[in-house]
């Protein structure tokens, strides 16, 4: 079975909690990009209150946040070293870090990340001037055994094509409701 991680897209917290109550029970986990605090804690202790379920918030970045209510998950960017310290300190955690190449998925290895999102694989409107990923680039990164979770341009169009070797995939589009 594929993980299913949705990624939360800008909506103010009352629609985006509502958004994520609707879908929860057809993802495994939700990262919370947040760029405020304030709304993070909100949109987090509406979920818990309502029912979500505490194991599939996967906070991003924010240490304080993943403390203050006790989460078992944390999303970082590549290269963030605070991911390596805070698996080293608390391996229990699951700890993810985006990975944009062979050598950034070698690197989250070496550190006992639990997986990385690789992206983008098909093109997406996020990142309108980047080019997908390579067949190439894909199998390399594959190879290096970090589980990795397919990201960008996910759509229900684009998901039958998804190479074999990802253990789930992430999106925005593709959960929206």
């Amino acid at each position: 079975m594929m993980l299913k991680i949705a990624i939360t897209p800008e909506r103010p917290p009352q629609r985006l909690i509502k958004h994520l109550l609707t879908i929860e029970p057809f993802i495994d986990g939700v990262i919370l990009r947040l760029s405020d605090s304030d709304d993070a804690y909100i949109v987090i202790q509406s979920l818990l209150q309502a029912g979500f379920d505490k194991k599939k918030l996967i906070v991003h970045s924010d240490v304080t946040l993943l403390n203050f209510f006790q989460l078992s998950r944390i999303h970082f960017r590549q290269g963030d070293r605070t991911a390596y310290n805070l698996k080293e300190k608390r391996p229990q955690l699951s700890v993810s870090m985006a990975v944009h190449s062979v050598s950034a998925c070698q690197e989250a290895l070496w550190h006992h990340l639990d997986y990385g999102l690789y992206s983008h694989l098909f093109p997406t409107p996020s990142k309108p001037d980047q080019v997908p990923r390579t067949p190439l680039e894909i199998k390399e990164a594959l190879a290096t055994g970090l589980p990795l979770i397919a990201l960008g341009g996910i759509t229900a169009e684009t998901l039958p094509q998804l190479p074999a070797g990802f253990v789930g995939y992430a999106g925005i589009r593709l959960f929206e409701c």
